[in-house]
């Protein structure tokens, strides 16, 4: 189908690319014919119709490649070289059958070098080029034999010299602007890539990866946006590991590192794709489970609960095991933000002093006294 090429916008911008390179392509058939109606041109209207028919059928198999999108199998999809290739060498036949303005021709001809000023390599302008100043001395050289009448050789040596000059200067100019564009492109894509690391690590959690408190808490807001139109719950589990201290006293802090980053890990796994799970400080998470009644949030916090419970760690901490108290509250239309989070937070408070390892689901008014 040729439909969806045309919904790819590189596809797109390479096809105007090329209709653009066409139109140069229409523009010499032009002069051309021109010169073949003012006796300039050294054939008749039957051999130009042949030739020039041979030019077009080439030309058009460029913007077909590139709707059928069979461009894109290969190195260049822009198909840059094959055209300026191409182009080149309809300008040197012509030349061959022009008697006195051949430097119309050549005129023109720097046209087909800026087609390539951004895309093509060094060696490839110098083939091009290279390609150019052969097929213009062929072409002297073929006038020589069979025109000798109107040849004169000495001062179309002289133009080809200077021919070869200027698209050898071309050459080299187009390959700089070719090494100045992807040396742009180059740093745009590290500095994207660095914007988007400063990004993450705005709001990432360093050490496990999980999202951090400023992130959560603009989550927060925007679930509750939602829960307040109606129609729609979330809820959190506040979770806090159990005895953690004595872990980093045990095993140090990196040690105590390891059980944070393992333990991020393994809740991670437990929660859907929609719902949230940050480091909101210390060895306190809290997890955001979007669209989840009470049945849903306490069903989720008994799976952090066991796969907790199920952790095995190796090395210097093989054997230790590890739990967590959870506080689980489903957020209530009209509370504060930071109000959600505290009967959340109290309700964790409350797990650990029944003995901890276990969740408690927050009653529906605000709590009054501190955290336990």
């Amino acid at each position: 189908m040729l439909l969806p090429s045309l919904h790819d916008p590189k596809q797109v911008l390479r096809l105007k690319r090329t209709l653009l390179a066409i139109a140069g392509g229409g523009l010499h058939t032009v002069l051309c014919w021109i010169f073949l109606e003012w006796n300039f041109f050294r054939a008749t209207v039957q051999q130009f119709i042949y030739l020039f028919g041979l030019f077009w059928l080439v030309h058009l198999i460029f913007p077909l490649l590139i709707l059928l999108g069979v461009n894109k199998r290969f190195k260049d999809p822009s198909l840059t070289f094959p055209q300026m290739a191409w182009a080149t060498i309809c300008a040197m036949i012509t030349i061959y059958y022009i008697y006195d303005l051949r430097m119309v021709i050549l005129m023109y001809y720097p046209l087909v070098m800026v087609f390539g000023a951004f895309r093509l390599h060094l060696n490839q302008f110098l083939i091009i080029s290279t390609m150019a100043i052969i097929g213009y001395g062929l072409a002297i050289v073929f006038m020589e034999h069979n025109q000798v009448e109107i040849l004169n050789l000495r001062a179309e040596f002289i133009r080809w010299l200077c021919f070869s000059v200027v698209v050898t200067a071309f050459a080299f100019m187009g390959a700089n602007l070719s090494a100045l564009r992807r040396q742009h492109r180059k740093q745009s894509r590290l500095l994207s890539e660095a914007m988007e690391q400063i990004k993450h690590l705005v709001v990432t959690d360093e050490l496990t990866g999980l999202w951090n408190r400023r992130y959560i808490m603009k989550v927060l807001k925007t679930q509750k946006a939602l829960a307040e139109r109606g129609g729609y719950s979330f809820s959190v589990c506040f979770i806090d590991l159990d005895h953690f201290k004595k872990v980093n006293d045990l095993y140090g802090h990196q040690g105590g590192d390891l059980v944070l980053q393992k333990a991020s890990q393994e809740m991670s796994g437990r929660l859907r794709e929609i719902d949230f799970l940050a480091r909101f400080g210390g060895e306190e998470f809290l997890a955001v489970l979007a669209q989840a009644s009470e049945a849903a949030a306490l069903a989720a916090g008994q799976r952090l609960l066991e796969q907790v419970r199920r952790i095995e760690f190796g090395g210097e901490l093989a054997g230790l095991r590890i739990t967590v108290s959870l506080g689980v509250a489903v957020f209530i239309p009209g509370e504060s933000v930071d109000g959600f989070i505290n009967r959340a937070d109290q309700a964790m408070y409350q797990a650990k002093k029944l003995g901890r390892d276990q969740l408690v689901l927050a009653g529906r008014e605000q709590p009054t006294s501190g955290p336990i």
